[in-house]
């Protein structure tokens, strides 16, 4: 057959075509394999948006739920509230009628003792010593829950001026040096520096720390030692009562500070008190913005410490004595 040039084109011309067809044929398979990758998507995406619907369903239930919980909270923070203050104003009119006949007590043992009645014998002086002794033990547990209760319902009002801590510590060497006497302690106050002045309610300052010395002197058994010394740090003042007395364990040391818990606990308890003291001092403290903290080991003794912020007048005064204790020669009484 002979060769033409319109052979040729009707060759190339098959060509062309049949590769359009293969492309055109490409073309719709991947169309058609889009078109299920879309279908699948939206089969996908209709699945999620019903379970959106459905989660959005469960959170409007679940707010629903939360917001009649959180009115129920605060009803029963409401009822809660009512009844502390119910029981505060209780607890305060009761220890008002309870300290009353006490005092009488009190009063009228006064004036047995100075014979107004008649002349006592030495028995009788003694029956009249127990009944002192009960009447201040009694009105002591009153006036601790009556403080308690007053600081659980924020009652307590702070006045913070400049306190010298010498005079403060010196107010308390006359009363605690008898109470160590009486039990054969040692007691040493070392007097800081005349110019180391603490911001703080001088009143809530001294009940802090007969509370912190009274319970050295009940724990400390008879031939310790108990130490009061000051010292001052980075723009605080920190007052330390040292004792020689049991010691506290570590896992009991926060505990202490816990309302009515006393460590010395059963029918055969030597100790007397509410175990209020604590718990008020550290309350106490910490609504004029200082602390009671615990150092303590077992057998040796433990050490209390009330942290004040210093004065700021006496700042520049105190960092050049930074970390030194600021006392004299110490005070102390004689063993007994």
């Amino acid at each position: 057959m002979p060769f033409t040039f319109s052979k040729v084109n009707a060759v190339f011309r098959a060509v062309r075509m049949s590769r359009q067809r293969e492309i055109a044929a490409a073309h719709m398979a991947a169309l058609e394999e889009s078109n299920h990758i879309l279908k699948s998507q939206a089969e996908q995406l209709e699945h999620q948006t019903n379970e959106a619907k459905e989660l959005a369903h469960e959170l409007a239930l679940t707010n629903e739920e939360l917001r009649a919980v959180i009115s129920e909270a605060r009803k029963a923070w409401a009822a809660a509230d009512a009844a502390n203050r119910s029981k505060a104003e209780f607890l305060a009119v009761m220890s008002h009628e309870l300290r009353t006949p006490l005092n009488s007590i009190g009063g009228y043992v006064d004036l047995l003792e100075m014979e107004l009645r008649g002349p006592l014998t030495d028995a009788q002086r003694a029956d009249l010593a127990r009944i002192k002794r009960s009447q201040a033990h009694l009105l002591g547990i009153i006036n601790d829950i009556l403080n308690f209760t007053r600081l659980e319902a924020t009652e307590v009002k702070f006045e913070i001026i400049d306190v010298p801590v010498r005079a403060l510590m010196g107010d308390l060497d006359a009363m605690v040096s008898s109470l160590a006497r009486a039990k054969s302690l040692l007691y040493e106050s070392e007097s800081p520096s005349a110019r180391l002045f603490t911001r703080t309610d001088p009143d809530k300052l001294r009940q802090i720390m007969i509370n912190l010395l009274s319970n050295a002197v009940k724990f400390t058994p008879e031939g310790g030692r108990i130490r009061v010394y000051a010292t001052t740090a980075d723009g605080s003042v920190s007052i330390h009562v040292e004792d020689t007395g049991p010691g506290i364990p570590a896992d009991k040391r926060e505990a202490v500070f816990e309302p009515f818990v006393q460590l010395d606990r059963g029918l055969t308890r030597t100790n007397d008190g509410t175990g209020l003291g604590l718990a008020i001092s550290r309350g106490l403290a910490r609504g004029m913005g200082a602390d009671v903290t615990l150092e303590s080991e077992v057998g040796v003794g433990s050490t209390f410490t009330l942290t004040l912020p210093l004065a700021p007048a006496r700042h520049t005064d105190s960092q050049q004595r930074r970390d030194a204790h600021l006392r004299t020669t110490p005070r102390t009484n004689p063993m007994v």
